[in-house]
């Protein structure tokens, strides 16, 4: 009885251990979103924009690390529009196979024709803060990849809660300029204001409108 006792109090403060463990690690794990926006003119972009995720997001993927695909389309807050998802194992075998399975459906989702008429950027922010925020990540991020113009559909309304983006860094990435921008740069400035003080205004940790693809590995090390 007493060997069986004592058997049953290591495994309670192992598994207490593990629990401890896997708390401390997600203050070190990232969380990262790429919402692309595949509406109007920019869905044009679509091969441009997974360059960039392949080349920019991916390679700073450590174990641990999770990376969401969203689409940003009419009506964005859907978990349809969450088109794939990698968490990479903390084995270094398992993670390179998922990495080039990753590739190959961003390769993919590159490669398809589909575009919306109307732009819910709002959408798909509130869809990847809900699944940045489910994975307790000390580190989580958010990059749209947009003309930062947005178009509801008919009947289609959105509104941030007060923490929207509590504890998330949010990047405009590979912003379009519109006819409309190059003929009067104020509407293009006046946009991206609009957009840095809403998401401010919902307590996000950042915004940044400047980034080229290049900056992406330093701003993510930043943030670490």
């Amino acid at each position: 009885m007493k060997i069986k006792r004592k058997l049953a109090i290591f495994a309670l403060f192992g598994t207490v251990f593990t629990f401890s463990s896997c708390s401390d690690n997600k203050d070190y794990e990232t969380a990262i979103c790429a919402l692309t926006d595949i509406s109007g003119t920019y869905a044009k972009e679509k091969k441009n924009m997974v360059k960039i995720i392949k080349a920019g997001i991916v390679p700073k993927m450590v174990p641990g690390d999770t990376l969401f695909l969203i689409a940003i389309d009419s009506n964005s807050y859907n978990d349809k529009n969450i088109k794939a998802k990698l968490t990479l194992d903390y084995r270094p075998s398992k993670a390179n196979d998922q990495r080039l399975q990753f590739a190959k459906t961003l390769d993919g989702f590159a490669n398809e024709s589909s575009s919306s008429k109307y732009t819910d950027i709002s959408g798909a922010m509130m869809l990847c803060s809900g699944q940045l925020k489910a994975t307790e990540a000390g580190t989580q991020l958010m990059f749209i990849f947009s003309d930062m113009k947005e178009e509801l559909k008919p009947g289609i309304k959105r509104s941030f809660e007060k923490t929207e983006f509590e504890n998330i860094d949010i990047a405009a990435m590979n912003v379009i300029k519109l006819d409309a921008d190059s003929a009067n740069p104020e509407i293009f400035r006046k946009r991206i204001r609009k957009w840095e003080k809403r998401v401010l205004d919902h307590s996000a940790k950042s915004w940044d409108a400047d980034l080229s693809p290049t900056d992406i590995p330093d701003y993510i090390d930043e943030r670490k």
